[in-house]
This record gives C-alpha cells, sequence and structure tokens, in this order.
C-alpha cells in the first residue's frame, strides 16, 4: 500500500524577493554580449524588440532548518525567464537569438564563453545584502522559441533558477 504524500504549503521568503530581484536584474546587465546600450528590462518589453528578466514566481522556500537557539538557515529558489523578443527573424537571426540566451545561461552557471574570439567568465555572484547570499544559478532549459505574438515578432525564452540561503535568528 503506498502512503499517499503530505502536501506542505508552498512557503516564500517575501523579504527576500526585492533583493534577490536587484540583484539577479544587475547581474544579467552585466552580461559581456549586451550591446552598448542595451539592457535586460525588468518585466517589460517592446512590441516588436528587446529583452526582459521576469519572475516565474516569488523566491520559494526550499528547505530550512532551525537550530535549537532559534538560527534558521534556509534555502530559496527563485525561478525566472529572460526573453528576447524579435521581429522578422530569419534563420540566422534565430540560430543568433538561441545562441545568445543559451550563452547568458551559460555564464550565470559560471561556464566559460567564448564572444568574438574573448572568453569570458563570471567568477562570483553578487554580494546580497542582509544575510542571504547566492548559492547557484543554473538553466533549466535551453533557449526556445516561446511563442509568436500577432505582429510576427517571436519571443525567444530560457528559463533560469536562483538558488540562495538565506540565515537569521528567530
Amino acid at each position: 500500500m503506498l502512503m499517499e504524500e503530505e502536501k506542505k504549503p508552498v512557503k516564500y521568503d517575501i523579504d527576500g524577493f526585492d533583493v534577490v530581484t536587484t540583484a539577479l536584474q544587475e547581474l544579467v546587465n552585466q552580461f559581456p554580449d549586451l550591446r552598448e546600450g542595451d539592457e535586460i528590462a525588468f518585466s517589460t518589453l517592446d512590441d516588436a524588440s528587446g529583452k526582459a528578466m521576469f519572475p516565474v514566481s516569488g523566491a520559494v522556500i526550499e528547505s530550512e532548518k532551525e537550530s535549537i537557539t532559534g538560527h534558521v538557515t534556509q534555502v530559496c529558489l527563485y525561478p525566472f525567464c529572460v526573453i528576447c523578443r524579435a521581429s522578422g527573424t530569419k534563420p540566422k537571426r534565430k540560430a543568433d537569438i538561441k545562441e545568445w540566451l543559451d550563452n547568458l545561461g551559460k555564464w550565470l552557471e559560471k561556464q566559460t564563453i567564448t564572444i568574438k574570439d574573448n572568453t569570458y567568465k563570471l567568477e562570483e555572484y553578487p554580494v546580497l545584502t542582509g544575510n542571504r547570499k547566492f548559492l547557484t544559478i543554473d538553466r533549466q532549459t535551453p533557449a526556445y522559441l516561446d511563442s509568436t505574438n500577432e505582429n510576427k515578432s517571436e519571443n525567444w525564452a530560457i528559463n533560469i533558477s536562483a538558488r540562495y540561503q538565506n540565515d537569521f535568528d528567530r
């Protein structure tokens, strides 16, 4: 007989959302393959083109341990996606967009990437305020064509998750 798994309510690091969002926004905008004057906006895209980061949900608390002294260590997961919208895309441009997004994901994973014969590697994640610190940032998917809009612009996406630790005393 199988035991039914108890459904735990999903808990969120509400206070960490702004801290992590701001840090990730600044981090993705340091991507070495961003052109001069280009930026990855937060949750907003023009009708025909642009790049933006969208949180998928809040920062979910994956695990929480509390010591007898009241010290709490949480491991939280912050899923987000980066969308690149482009119009009039030819096959070469589509391949370039996919490669650009995949390189962003690799770079966030601290892998070495090559852009125009130069290599780049993210050495460390930004320091978060409070007692939070990034543990890992990982791609959940390769880049893919997410959707095509009425105006024929295409939304290319990559899903990424940032895992971080939050320490505090109750």
